[in-house]
């Protein structure tokens, strides 16, 4: 799958699974946790997944607790997880989108990664690559 499709299907288009002009319209979701699956399978999930998990994880738990014990104080708990949630998605953890990556590998690689060319196990094989590197030094 070229990046560029993986790309549009995390933002929600997972029309972008198929390949040409297939009208297999129904299944493009199944599809895509299929795929999405496989990549967590092979390459895990990203420190900054599992903290917007935890974070997700108290904020429902605040909830319950609020549910039966209907203390005030709750809100506020769920109201701070609920801020952090906003910060993490608004900036994406990092700061750092798939295209702005692009640009560094582009610039350690030598040349122009192109996201409609290059596909995704490439380019997360490069960006672990490009990490280790980052590493040592």
């Amino acid at each position: 799958m070229p990046l560029h499709n993986w790309i549009q299907c995390n933002e929600g288009n997972t029309e972008y699974v198929r390949k040409g002009n297939t009208k297999d319209e129904g299944k493009d979701d199944i599809k895509w946790i299929e795929i999405y699956d496989q990549y967590v399978q092979k390459y895990g999930l990203s420190d900054v997944y599992k903290r917007l998990l935890e974070v997700m994880k108290k904020k429902a738990l605040y909830e319950l607790e609020y549910v039966i014990t209907k203390e005030k104080f709750k809100i506020t708990e769920i109201e701070l997880q609920e801020a952090k949630l906003k910060t993490m998605l608004s900036n994406n953890g990092k700061g750092i989108t798939i295209e702005q990556s692009l640009i560094h590998l582009s610039k350690w690689l030598g040349y122009r990664l192109n996201p409609m060319k290059i596909t995704v196990v490439e380019y997360f094989n490069t960006l672990k690559e490009y990490g280790k590197e980052n590493k040592q030094k």
